[in-house]
């Protein structure tokens, strides 16, 4: 079998301008069951990929900041949710359907800088590496 490679080749239109992905079940999100995949019908993210350039820039410069801020220690987890959130809001997530809280930037920018919030970061997070 020959693979052509074109195949192969990044979408870089959709890497840069987003598209929506839908995770059709999460593991995690039942306390009894936790390495259930609960289906998530009707939710889906508009992301741009993992890979678009400003957002591999300005995850390298936090890294580094980090790294200069906790030389010696692991950074608190609030603070990395920060970062993560920030990230996300300011390069990746460009909307969201099938949540009970319409998507606003603001509103996104505060939900996804909590800690608790980790497992939303997440699937942000997993749906942008699709694209």
């Amino acid at each position: 079998m020959t693979i052509k490679l074109g195949s192969l080749a990044a979408d870089i239109t959709k890497e840069r301008s987003g598209d929506w992905i839908e995770p059709e079940s999460w593991p995690g999100l039942n306390p009894k069951k936790p390495l259930e995949q609960v289906p998530l019908p009707g939710l889906a993210f508009h992301v741009r990929s993992t890979n678009y350039p400003p957002y591999v820039t300005a995850r390298q410069a936090a890294l580094e900041e980090a790294k200069r801020a906790y030389p010696n220690e692991d950074m608190p987890p609030d603070e990395a949710a920060r970062i993560e959130g920030r990230l996300a809001v300011e390069h990746l997530l460009l909307d969201w359907r099938g949540l009970d809280i319409e998507f606003s930037t603001d509103a996104v920018a505060t939900i996804l800088a909590a800690e608790e919030h980790r497992v939303l970061r997440s699937m942000i997070f997993w749906c942008a590496g699709q694209v």
